[in-house]
């Protein structure tokens, strides 16, 4: 697009996915969300939880104006390092130990806990800052940060999504109110339990209901429910029809749309079905001239260029060293938990016997402190062709898909499943499981011709995937730079039309 139907509006969205230690699907989206907002000429704002109020004699006899910018840089710093080391489930965890322990000491300061949490957000409670005001500050040339070139400032509201969470798990239902005095739209990037004041739009993301159908998952269901019936008074935008149909069948009986469509209710309902970009982002020189692609040769410490891994020496010590040769290993690019079925795949690889013909797999995604991690741990230990990169930037995530084989996603259950997405867009051969959101993906466009779906219910048939993609597909290696360059030309064409596409409906619902 490049009228600006926006202009002039004043849109808040959410950072909580965009706090977390890892960037995955949500923050994703997130960024796109703000992107396509952005180009289309609306004032984008986020809505972060992190601020560090100043405490000591000295800080607070400081001038305000230096009082602000030391806060502001704090912010930054927080979202440039995200929660480290904190898990999203913290509170319902406390909740748990209490009543499991029965000790009067747990349920003592949980219940402090509860009576402390704001219920509201008045505007005063609220600090604002422009970005125009940051002279040359040095978070804006942070990669982490790099959506901030999209967004002119930034609101905090301390420990609101800490506030929600809490309010979550009572047992009825009490949204935290924030008035958004100024804003003429709210938009959640996932469900949240909060309710916005003084705005004349409101609307919620809703990512998937795998809470709620899979008890391995991390968050109480009470308190997911709650953020879901938050949703009902508020506009909606579902990432596929898989969830849209699960909302409407289990959450709010309305309709399961296809298409942005208003309702005659109450409530001034209107929601739809988007489909997000696809997440890889190509730098400008690149992609200037669309008939003239330039290659892009793997700079990340992770892969070795082509010239060097021709050499057989090179060659026999690249698995212990963990080095990937281009178009000589499968990739796995999800968090490590339990509805990823990452061990299933692991199994799937080993019965391949790909490893003996120097085909890995690489898995990217931080280890947890969990007995899921510690399997996978124990399973690599004896299968030295699947190599763990941990989370990976996003320069290396790019290297990674571009140079892969192909993209494996044997997940039990996605709302959406930009994995699989960048794999089709690409045109790289993957295999993904067969669940509802994944099929979706695969009945767009052509990627019917490179997204291969399989039930989960045998590994041999993975296996016997994996070898047979592995035979068609051998000759990738002899012509990297062509090979990479036909996954870039085809990319930034999809690219294009998904952002083009999630724009016009993001138009639609805000008017």
């Amino acid at each position: 697009m490049t009228a600006q139907p926006l202009k002039g509006r004043k849109i808040l969205i959410t950072a909580y996915d965009l706090e977390q230690s890892e960037h995955r699907g949500i923050a994703v989206y997130s960024k796109s969300l703000m992107r396509c907002l952005h180009e289309a000429g609306a004032e984008v704002w986020l809505l972060t939880e992190f601020f560090d109020k100043l405490s000591g004699k000295g800080l607070k006899n400081l001038p305000k104006r230096t009082q602000s910018m030391i806060q502001n840089a704090r912010i930054l710093s927080s979202l440039a390092q995200g929660r480290l080391d904190q898990p999203l489930n913290i509170w319902q965890r406390k909740f748990r130990l209490a009543r499991k322990t029965k000790n009067f000491g747990a349920y003592f300061r949980l219940l402090i806990n509860i009576v402390r949490r704001p219920r509201s957000y008045k505007s005063r409670d609220l600090n604002h800052f422009h970005l125009k005001e940051l002279y040359d500050n040095p978070y804006v040339r942070v990669e982490r940060l790099s959506y901030l070139e999209n967004v002119a400032g930034i609101v905090s509201a301390p420990e609101i999504y800490l506030a929600s969470q809490l309010a979550a798990e009572l047992a009825t239902q009490r949204p935290v109110r924030i008035d958004l005095s100024g804003f003429d739209a709210l938009i959640t990037t996932c469900p949240l339990n909060i309710s916005p004041q003084k705005v004349p739009t409101f609307i919620q993301t809703i990512h998937d209901l795998i809470p709620l159908e899979y008890v391995a998952h991390n968050e109480d269901p009470l308190m997911f429910s709650h953020r879901l019936q938050a949703c009902k008074a508020a506009r909606r935008l579902f990432v596929s029809q898989s969830t849209a149909n699960k909302f409407s069948a289990h959450i709010h009986r309305f309709h399961t749309p296809r298409s942005p469509q208003r309702k005659n209710v109450g409530d001034n309902s209107l929601e739809t079905v988007i489909i997000q970009p696809p997440s890889l982002h190509f730098p400008s020189w690149l992609t200037e001239d669309g008939g003239r692609i330039a290659d892009l040769l793997p700079i990340s410490h992770l892969l070795k260029d082509d010239a060097f891994m021709t050499s057989m020496a090179i060659r026999k010590t690249s698995s212990a060293s963990g080095a990937l040769t281009p178009f000589r290993y499968f990739l796995f690019n999800s968090s490590v938990e339990a509805r990823k079925n990452l061990l299933f795949l692991a199994k799937a690889y080993a019965e391949s016997n790909l490893s003996k013909k120097g085909i890995k797999l690489c898995v990217t995604g931080k280890l947890k402190g969990d007995s899921y991690s510690k399997a996978l741990k124990d399973i690599v230990a004896h299968e030295p062709g699947i190599i763990l990169t941990g989370y990976v930037d996003e320069s290396s995530k790019l290297d990674l898909y571009l140079n892969a084989l192909g993209l494996v996603s044997p997940s039990l259950v996605e709302g959406f499943g930009i994995p699989v997405l960048d794999g089709a867009c690409l045109g790289m051969p993957t295999i993904a499981s067969d669940c509802e959101s994944h099929i979706e993906i695969q009945s767009l466009h052509d990627f019917s011709e490179h997204v291969l779906c399989l039930d989960t219910l045998d590994s041999r048939e993975w296996a016997t995937a994996l070898q047979a993609v592995a035979n068609r597909n051998r000759d990738l290696a002899k012509q990297p730079a062509n090979s990479r360059r036909e996954r870039i030309a085809r990319y930034i064409k999809f690219q294009t039309g998904f952002t083009d596409k999630l724009q016009e409906d993001l138009v639609t619902i805000l008017s």
